[in-house]
């Protein structure tokens, strides 16, 4: 007899005994149940085992379509099967770490251009001796000629007085015609001194040797050779105003109509500082320092340096004669001027530009000046510098 056999005799059983038993119950609790109502009664208890026959069939069936190799009884509680996507991609295996060969670049085409301009000034190098302890004190002693001449008097008496030689002929030809034309004249030939005393610091110096030309130590040099040539040239001007004493072309005129005798020019000491004249050898002394920076270094090269030369004598040559147009200097005290100017202009820097040889530091720089050699040359990137030594 089958399992499924089994279980219909057994549940028949179970819903016979179910009847009576409830037929039971019923009559002792309502004594008497009509026959149509245990009827009714043992039909549903058939039924429910019929059911529950047929769900054991089922089962049966289920079991009997299942694989063999999965087990007959599962786990009570199954999971819900998840969706899955498709398969994760393996991570690719990492190389071994081997320096491999950078790809051939293709050579860039070279033109037949220059790649840097030419007109490009190389890099100025100072090649003479540096400013010694020396020289810092002959600067220093110069200076203070400059200022204690400036604040001491001039001398009562007076070793030069009124006009020599051709002094008379070009007041008259220069001299402006009222005041305060002089006036005018009198300020403008300060702008010129002070282009003139500024121009080899600030141009020269500091612009074209340090900036445009790249050497802080060239401009550095240049710039104390200007100051120690100008405070030689001041020390000799200022000496020299005060132990000449020489009036000034308008003093003669201090008491007119035109020039009251209590104005500040005619009651200061600013009235006897005539010879010579220090506009003139300052602006002079200025306009050689420029020529000799120019000409030694080659800051600009030509033909800028030689135009540089001759504006700055253009402007000290202006500035002299606007001092005979303003009537505070004749013109013995601008040539003067001029030529005292010229001479400290050039002498003082030349002593250390023809110091040849000035020890052996500056003979080791010089020869590595000239085994150096810098070339533009070009490569994969641009533009590479190639140094010989």
């Amino acid at each position: 007899m089958s399992h499924l056999a089994r279980l219909s005799t057994i549940f028949r059983r179970l819903a016979d005994e179910t009847a009576k038993s409830q037929g039971n119950d019923t009559l002792g609790s309502s004594h008497t149940l009509s026959y149509p109502v245990r009827t009714l009664m043992a039909l549903r208890a058939r039924i429910v085992c019929t059911a529950l026959a047929l769900s054991a069939l089922a089962s049966q069936r289920a079991l009997a379509q299942a694989p063999a190799d999965e087990p007959l009884i599962k786990d009570p509680v199954e999971k819900n099967p998840v969706e899955e996507g498709p398969p994760p991609k393996k991570a690719p295996e990492q190389e071994p770490l081997v320096d491999q060969p950078a790809p051939a670049r293709r050579p860039r085409p070279v033109n037949a251009l220059p790649l840097v301009s030419t007109n490009a000034p190389p890099a100025l190098i100072w090649k003479w001796p540096t400013f010694s302890t020396g020289d810092f004190i002959v600067t220093l002693s110069g200076g203070a000629v400059t200022l204690a001449s400036s604040i001491i008097k001039p001398r009562a008496q007076h070793s030069l007085t009124g006009p020599i030689g051709f002094d008379n002929g070009v007041r008259k030809a220069l001299r402006a015609g009222s005041l305060a034309d002089r006036y005018i004249f009198r300020d403008a030939s300060d702008v010129g001194l002070s282009l003139t005393v500024t121009w080899p610091f600030v141009a020269d110096a500091l612009t074209t040797a340090w900036w445009y030309r790249g050497s802080r130590e060239a401009a550095q040099e240049m710039a104390l050779i200007d100051l120690e040539t100008l405070a030689v040239a001041g020390a000799l001007q200022g000496a020299t105003n005060v132990l000449v004493s020489r009036e000034r072309p308008f003093g003669r005129d201090c008491g007119s109509g035109e020039l009251p005798a209590d104005a500040i020019d005619c009651k200061n000491s600013f009235h006897y500082r005539s010879f010579f004249s220090g506009h003139s050898a300052f602006s002079f002394t200025s306009a050689a320092l420029i020529c000799v920076h120019h000409m030694e270094n080659e800051l600009l090269g030509p033909p800028w340096d030689a135009i540089s030369c001759a504006g700055g004598y253009a402007v000290a040559a202006t500035t002299a004669t606007f001092r005979v147009v303003a009537d505070v200097h004749y013109a013995s005290d601008v040539l003067l001027g001029a030529a005292v100017g010229t001479l400290v202009g050039y002498s003082v820097p030349l002593l250390h530009y023809r110091k040849l040889g000035g020890g052996s530091r500056m003979q080791a720089r010089a020869s590595d000046v000239q085994r150096l050699q810098l070339h533009l040359v070009p490569s994969p990137g641009g533009v590479g510098l190639l140094g010989i030594f």
